[in-house]
C-alpha cells in the first residue's frame, strides 16, 4: 500500500502583507518625524549657542577697551550706531609741565611708572581733556592740551619727556594726571549692515542694524560717564537682546 505525504508551504497571506506594510509605513513616518524635530531642535540649539558666544566675544571686547578709553573721549555719530574713543596706552602723575601763563617749553617732567609708553614713536601727551573736542580738535595745531612726543628718557625715579614743539597747557589737572595716546589713533564700533565692526573690521553679524545702538552718559559730580549698548542678535528665527552699561573714566 502505497502512502503519499503532502508538504504543506507556508507563507503570508495578501492580508498579512498590507498589514505588515501598513505598520511599516507608520514606522518610518514616525520616526522621519522624531529625526526632523530632533534635527531642527539641534540646529536652534546651535544658532542660539552661535549667536551668544558671538555676542559675548564682542561685548567683552567692547567692555574692556571702553573700561581703557580716555576721560572724555566718547563721542556717537549722529545716528548713536558708531561709537569713538581713544584708548589709552599708559599714565603717569606729573610734577612739572608749562602752564599758561607760564613761558612755552618743550619738557615735562613725570613720576616713573610702568604704565608709561615703552618707546617714543607715535605717542601724544594729553592733560585735562573736558570734552571730546579736546581729543579730537578740527585742527590738531589748535589743541591746547594734547601735544606730540618725541623723546622719553629715564632719569632715577622721574621721566623727562621732549615734546616736538614749545608748547603751552591751558591748565592743570586738578589731579596732575597725564595720559598717553597714540597719535591720531581713535576706535570705532560700528553698527552697520547687520554687523558690529571695529575700525572696519568685522567683529559679529547677525545683528539687527534699526534695533541696535549706542549712548554716552556724560559724567557728572556724582557718577562717572557711562556707555549703554544694546544689541539685537537675529538668526533663523532666533532673538537674543544684549543690554550693556560700561562705567569710564573720569578723572581727567
Amino acid at each position: 500500500m502505497n502512502v503519499f505525504s503532502k508538504s504543506k508551504e507556508s507563507g503570508f497571506t495578501l492580508i498579512e502583507l498590507i498589514v505588515v506594510i501598513i505598520i511599516m509605513g507608520v514606522l518610518a513616518s514616525a520616526t522621519t518625524v522624531f529625526i526632523k524635530f530632533s534635527t531642527v531642535i539641534y540646529s536652534e540649539a546651535t544658532d542660539r549657542d552661535q549667536l551668544v558666544s558671538s555676542a559675548r566675544f564682542a561685548i567683552e571686547r567692547l567692555n574692556r577697551e571702553v573700561r581703557n578709553a580716555l576721560p572724555n573721549s566718547l563721542r556717537l555719530d549722529p545716528t548713536k550706531q558708531c561709537l569713538e574713543f581713544t584708548p589709552i596706552i599708559g599714565s603717569s602723575i606729573y610734577t612739572d609741565i608749562p602752564v599758561f601763563p607760564d613761558n612755552k617749553s618743550n619738557t615735562i617732567t613725570v613720576i616713573e611708572s610702568n604704565a608709561l609708553p615703552n618707546s617714543s614713536g607715535g605717542f601724544s601727551a594729553i592733560v585735562y581733556p573736558l570734552t571730546f573736542d579736546d581729543v579730537y580738535p578740527i585742527i590738531e595745531s589748535d589743541s591746547d592740551k594734547i601735544h606730540a612726543i618725541n623723546n622719553i628718557v629715564s632719569t632715577g625715579e622721574q621721566w623727562v619727556i621732549t615734546l616736538n614743539d614749545d608748547v603751552v597747557f591751558s591748565a592743570h589737572s586738578p589731579t596732575q594726571r597725564i595720559y598717553f595716546i597714540e597719535t591720531n589713533n581713535s576706535v570705532n564700533y560700528c553698527v552697520l549692515n547687520n554687523t558690529l565692526t571695529r575700525n572696519n573690521i568685522l567683529m559679529a553679524d547677525n545683528i539687527n542694524s534699526a534695533l541696535s545702538s549706542f549712548d554716552v552718559m556724560e559724567a557728572t559730580l556724582q557718577r562717572n560717564a557711562m556707555v549703554q549698548i544694546h544689541l539685537q542678535f537675529e538668526k533663523n528665527d532666533e532673538n537674543i537682546t544684549f543690554e550693556n552699561e560700561v562705567q569710564v573714566l573720569n578723572v581727567p
